[in-house]
């Protein structure tokens, strides 16, 4: 099978004009827009992934963002002939290789990738990226309400569940501080810092006065687990995952649980996918299943640490479903564990 880009050539289509935004970014009011790059490699998904995550640290680092070991490499090129023929183009583009800001871009509500553009002759994947600004605040705004209404619900509730809620709204809390600090310097969201810091001391009061009590231990056997995935799992693999709940010694169910194992499957050009093909000029076609497993509160705040599992097959996805459910049986466990050593 050949490319999407071979395949082109050899039907004699002419490739698609650059975008204007490669060359300049567009301006919309209410809109940050920034612009990834990456080079085109063999597999031509892996580069639009690349490019897009750029896109998106772009955005926040125009925000002002604290960027700790940050790498730039800026590449320029003059235009020259030779023999009457153009053989080098000209412009510049700045990569971003590695990244750190206060807050995760993935984190800031309303940003997202409005296009990307593949330049085969260049050999490179462009991204472009936005902040809808009235969106994220209004976000934000939700958020709040949701933690301030987390809050009520459990109102004078003494125990380690309540405690373990409490340490999670403060977590909600700390992550649209995050997220509004971002959005200082073009003066979004300054009206929602005196809701925030309200909702911070009266969760605070609540969670420090629970930790100064002396609470009963967590009957783990009354804790409901539910399943989250972003993809439709295959029949028989979401009865295996409840399964294997129940024999971790939890209740497994979908209806508001207590907790949630998130499963986030990544994908190729088309989207998540429970197990995608990817195609490579040089060694055909595999499949793969690319998955990120976390345990997480019941309304998403993560408990433990990300466990990533990703299984590459040749020739046949014959078999990729027990690997999976071997990779479940071994980190399923751990993850359980570390959240009860945390609620001792």
């Amino acid at each position: 099978m050949l490319s999407a880009l071979l395949l082109s050539a050899a039907l004699g289509l002419q490739p698609a004009p650059r975008p204007a935004w490669v060359e300049r970014l567009p301006e919309s009011p209410g809109r940050l827009y920034a612009m990834g790059t990456a080079d085109l490699v063999a597999r031509e998904g892996q580069s639009i992934t690349r490019a897009s995550d750029r896109a998106r640290l772009e955005v926040v680092a125009r925000l002002r963002a604290t960027v700790k070991g940050q790498t730039s490499i800026t590449q320029r090129t003059a235009e020259g002939k030779r023999d009457g023929q153009t053989t080098v183009g000209s412009g510049e583009r700045v990569v971003r290789e590695e990244v750190s800001v206060g807050a995760r871009a993935e984190d800031l509500p309303g940003l997202v990738v409005e296009q990307t553009f593949t330049d085969p002759a260049a050999r490179t994947v462009y991204a472009l990226a936005y902040l809808d600004l009235p969106q994220a605040r209004a976000t934000l705004a939700s958020r709040l309400d949701a933690i301030r209404l987390a809050r009520v619900r459990l109102g004078k509730e003494s125990s380690r569940r309540a405690l373990w809620k409490f340490r999670k709204l403060t977590l909600d809390l700390d992550q649209v501080e995050a997220s509004l600090g971002l959005l200082a310097v073009t003066g979004v969201g300054a009206d929602l810092r005196p809701l925030l810091e309200a909702e911070r001391a009266a969760v605070d009061l609540r969670r420090d006065h629970l930790n100064q009590a002396d609470l009963p231990p967590v009957d783990f056997s009354r804790t409901a687990l539910g399943l989250r995935s972003n993809v439709d799992l295959p029949p028989g693999v979401a009865s295996y995952l409840k399964s294997q709940v129940t024999a971790c010694g939890l209740v497994s169910r979908e209806t508001d649980p207590d907790l949630v194992l998130d499963l986030a499957f990544g994908g190729g050009p088309r989207g998540p996918e429970f197990i995608f093909t990817d195609m490579d000029v040089y060694s055909g076609v595999t499949y793969r299943l690319e998955a990120k497993v976390a345990l997480t509160e019941g309304g998403g705040a993560p408990l433990t640490r990300t466990v990533p599992i990703v299984i590459v097959q040749g020739e046949s996805p014959e078999g990729m479903v027990n690997q999976f459910r071997r990779q479940i049986e071994r980190w399923l466990p751990r993850l359980l564990g570390e959240f009860k050593a945390e609620m001792r």
